[in-house]
């Protein structure tokens, strides 16, 4: 009987974290700046228009999500050509930026889209697979 798991070593794992990383990054530096954006512009509104604004980031922080996992194929596509892309490998990346995005929650930089739960962590992987949808055989 053959191992199921016998193909994840044989898989480019330093590529498909670097790519992560670099999604992660990118992703962080949008989320810092539309936070700081956010900050500048509610202390010249009125109060009233904060509870406005925050009651329409749910649906923006998982279009966010979305996009994460867009953005980590399309990175991988461009800059990682030696990355043969297949439904494993999509899996692999998935696996790489959940783990990058963790980790990016440890570290202290405020930000308004980047939080990690299930439905973020599920609109990566459909963002990525959406998008992907050509390598899945």
């Amino acid at each position: 009987m053959s191992n199921p798991f016998r193909s994840l070593k044989y898989l480019p794992w330093s590529i498909l974290f670097q790519s992560a990383a670099v999604t992660i990054a990118i992703a962080t530096v949008l989320d810092y700046g539309l936070s700081w954006g956010v900050t500048q512009w509610a202390e010249t509104q009125p109060e009233s228009a904060l509870p406005a604004i925050l009651s329409g980031l749910f649906v923006v922080t998982l279009l966010a999500s979305y996009g994460i996992g867009a953005l980590v194929l399309l990175i991988t596509e461009r800059f990682f050509r030696e990355v043969v892309l297949s439904a494993e490998t999509l899996w692999a990346l998935i696996g790489c930026v959940i783990a990058l995005y963790w980790l990016r929650t440890l570290i202290p930089v405020p930000g308004l889209l980047m939080q990690m739960d299930l439905y973020n962590i599920t609109l990566i992987s459909l963002g990525c697979f959406f998008t992907g949808k050509r390598y899945w055989r």
